[in-house]
């Protein structure tokens, strides 16, 4: 097995050679030598396997020694003392009657032989019992050694399958997820026109139903283009930067929603403030208006039932000069240009114009103010997280590799960090 382990090394010295040989030229280096670390990966633990072995193998042989010398030595023992029973009372064994009444006839000295001959014979089997329990023992903890050894990625478990499976197919996989992922950008680009062209003209209600659509496709995309990409860097067959790239996108995501969350409760309560300023101004300019309190006097003082009418009919109308404008109940339009602002969001770019409108109404209640600057400050995060994502999304797409069109330009250095991995043969050869 040492052997054996040593010639697997001497395979991986030169698989490791073509994989880092410069001068190798032509269209077959990439993949001869993508293919021979891999290789290599995979032999190195197929080497670590014949090695342990190998070294519990190598433990169990001294202890072995050790132990058939001690059951040698006690064999010699036995035989010795066995020997020298028969010698002193004709039988070796004790409860025979010709043992019994010889032994009854030896001299005191001879009685101490036979004495001394039946301890060491009595030692010798114990010793012989404990080499043969000491035996079992260490050779169970051997054999369970080797097998948690053994019991690792080199065998077909369930892991091994998918990965395999993703190996054979990982060219078809790399390009199915490229596709997706430009269908994704694709499909929320779409989304945004719908959009922000429904502020323009008037549009089919079945296309504005489809804006949504979209942008749920692409959240599923993305979730699928995660779980595949990790899948494939798990096994080895593709990097962990597609794994952050898309953990990122999905992130971006997420806090996009949690800060329109943020817009429409700033916005509403933008409207309370706002509702709630409006009926304190009102109240304020009733109680300190001298002529309403002369018109009041003047409708308690009138006499006849035409005078009351007239006096009550203008102290209403005059009331109605005094109430201040509420707030409004109804979002506004926004521009095609605020939606795109928004991401595309027709209702989050409404909820921040109305929000702007009311703190330019309620210039001096402080209320209003800090809730319209709660939604516009959320508003302009979510602005800030559409624009990041979409240029971190077109950057890309852009600067990295493709798997559709080999050719494409590219950034290297940013290419390498994206397929960076741990290891190349894959999480399995790790597996327990």
């Amino acid at each position: 097995m040492r052997e054996t382990a040593a010639e697997i090394r001497l395979q991986i010295t030169k698989l490791k050679a073509i994989g880092n040989d410069d001068t190798l030229k032509g269209k077959y280096v990439d993949a001869l030598q993508s293919g021979a670390d891999k290789f290599r990966g995979k032999l190195e633990k197929s080497a670590g396997r014949y090695e342990r072995v190998s070294a519990q193998l190598g433990k169990w042989a001294t202890e072995l020694h050790s132990l058939q010398s001690t059951t040698a030595d006690a064999l010699a023992s036995a035989k010795s003392a066995q020997a020298d029973i028969h010698r002193l009372v004709g039988s070796v064994d004790p409860q025979s009657a010709t043992a019994e009444k010889t032994e009854k006839e030896l001299n005191p000295s001879k009685k101490e032989e036979l004495h001394r001959a039946r301890r060491d014979l009595a030692a010798a089997q114990r010793s012989y019992h404990r080499a043969v329990e000491d035996y079992e023992t260490q050779s169970k903890n051997i054999a369970r050694k080797i097998r948690d050894i053994i019991d690792d990625a080199l065998e077909d478990g369930f892991w091994s399958w998918v990965s395999n499976i993703i190996e054979q197919n990982i060219e078809a996989i790399k390009v199915t997820l490229e596709v997706i992922g430009y269908i994704a950008t694709i499909a929320a680009i779409a989304a945004l026109a719908i959009t922000v062209l429904a502020a323009c003209i008037a549009m089919p209600a079945l296309l504005l139903t489809l804006a949504p659509l979209l942008l749920t496709f692409g959240t599923v995309a993305s979730v699928v283009s995660l779980g595949m990409q990790s899948l494939m860097a798990a096994t080895g067959n593709g990097g962990w930067g597609d794994v952050g790239f898309d953990i990122l996108g999905l992130l971006t995501f997420k806090a996009g929603g949690a800060v329109a969350r943020g817009v429409e409760q700033g916005a509403t309560a933008t409207q309370r403030a706002s509702t709630q300023a409006a009926r304190r101004a009102t109240a304020d300019a009733m109680a300190n208006s001298p002529k309403r309190d002369a018109l009041m006097l003047a409708s308690s003082q009138a006499k006849g039932k035409y005078a009351k009418r007239a006096a009550k009919k203008n102290l209403r109308e005059y009331e109605k000069t005094l109430k201040s404008t509420g707030a409004a109940q109804g979002l506004p339009t926004p521009t095609p240009m605020e939606i795109a602002m928004a991401g595309g969001d027709a209702k989050l770019a409404a909820q921040w114009k109305y929000a702007a409108r009311e703190q330019v109404k309620r210039d001096g209640d402080a209320a209003t103010q800090e809730a319209a600057h709660r939604t516009s400050r959320a508003a302009a995060q979510n602005s800030g997280i559409f624009i990041g994502g979409t240029a971190l999304d077109l950057g890309d797409k852009t600067a990295g590799s493709s798997d559709i069109y080999p050719k494409k330009w590219d950034i290297k250095p940013y290419s390498d960090a994206k397929d960076w991995n741990f290891y190349n043969s894959g999480m399995y050869d790790f597996a327990p």
